[in-house]
Parts: structure tokens; sequence; C-alpha cells
């Protein structure tokens, strides 16, 4: 047997002793996805008050809509109040949260129906108008870089009432907000807004 063909078999054996032990390793290692989707998210499903409490079956219905939009949207992935525990759930979409962008750092604002500290002094188109174009009351564009208001703009109006119909139905929680602290100005002009989103209409002037 020449040295050639010798270092033919042994690479040979190598590469299927390596093959094995991969399949052995492929088989003895847990599979990726021992739980079903709906077992992760079951946590942030049940931290969101839900609606049974509500007399009218109507309300409860259109209530039930707008939770099932809240979670899914994952507001309560910034309005909340962290702590070295984790998120605050007794305080739930309670806002507090710090997002440190390069125009600043805006805090997560308080989205239960305190009058005070929350949405409690907000009219319902407010919250619209909000969800639907980012814009606050006084004029001002929301920073999509903080609130990702453009992927909401495919809602209904029905699914945008529906949101503010449970928002209202929350526990109120008293938690002040601090103003955002910043560096420069941010994107301000909703004509620019609509240029990040395919020059849709969100609350600016029509183009010419």
């Amino acid at each position: 047997m020449t040295a050639r063909s010798m270092v033919t078999r042994l690479l040979v054996v190598i590469f299927v002793v390596a093959l094995v032990g991969f399949c052995v390793f492929l088989y003895l290692v847990p599979p990726f996805f021992t739980a079903s989707p709906e077992t992760f998210s079951k946590p942030t499903t049940d931290a969101a008050p839900g609606v049974d409490g509500i007399a009218d079956p109507t309300e409860r219905l259109i209530a039930a809509r707008g939770r099932y939009l809240v979670v899914t949207a994952g507001c309560m992935g910034c309005h909340q109040l962290p702590t070295p525990q984790g998120p605050d759930l007794s305080r739930y979409l309670a806002g507090g949260m710090k997002l440190h962008t390069e125009a600043g750092t805006f805090v997560t604002r308080n989205l239960t129906p305190d009058a005070e500290t929350g949405i409690g002094n907000r009219t319902e188109e407010d919250v619209k108008r909000i969800l639907r174009s980012g814009i606050y009351p006084d004029g001002r564009v929301v920073s999509y870089r903080v609130m990702p208001w453009g992927s909401y703009t495919s809602w209904t109006e029905e699914d945008r009432h529906a949101v503010v119909v449970y928002l209202r139905h929350l526990p109120a929680v008293v938690h002040p907000i601090p103003n955002a602290v910043l560096t420069h100005t941010p994107l301000s002009d909703a004509l620019a807004i609509e240029e990040v989103y395919a020059g849709r209409d969100y609350g600016g002037a029509p183009k010419k």
C-alpha cells in the first residue's frame, strides 16, 4: 500500500467519523421549537388586562379586538416601566421606558386613562390621529424612530377605535412622564415623513 493510498483512506475515515459524529449531535440536540409560539407569547398576552368586566356586550367585543391589537402590536415592549426584575406589569402601559436616539432621550408615554398623566384628557380623535398619522394634538410629529406609527397606518378606523376603547378600560395609573431631553430638533416636517412612508399623506399639507 502506497503512502498516498494510506493518506486517502485516513482522510475517508476521518470524514466518515466526522459525518457520523455530526449526525449524532443533530440527533441528541433538543429541537429548536420545543413549544408553540403561543407559549412564548403567553407572558405578554397574560399581562394585558382582560375585558370580561365590561358590562355592555358590544363594547366588550370591541375592547377585546383592541386588546388583541395592543398585544400583537407589542405596545408593552416600549410603554412599560422597566425594573431590575423586569417590566412592572402592575402598571400596564403606564410608560416610562427611556429611548435613546441621535436626537436625544425620549420617555414612552403613559397610555392608561389617568386624566392627569395618561390619555384621560385626550379625545378619541387625538389618540387615533397619532396611530393614523403620528401627529400630536398640537401639530408636532411623533418621531418615527421612537414610535413606529407607520406600522399602524394600515389599521382600519374600526381597529383604531377598538384600541382606544380598550385603552379607556385599562386601570388608570398615575405616572408622570418627563418630556424628552433633546440634543437637537428631530424631524418634525410631516411632508418629509411622507417620503419615508412611500409618499402617503400623514397629516401634512397636500403635495403640489
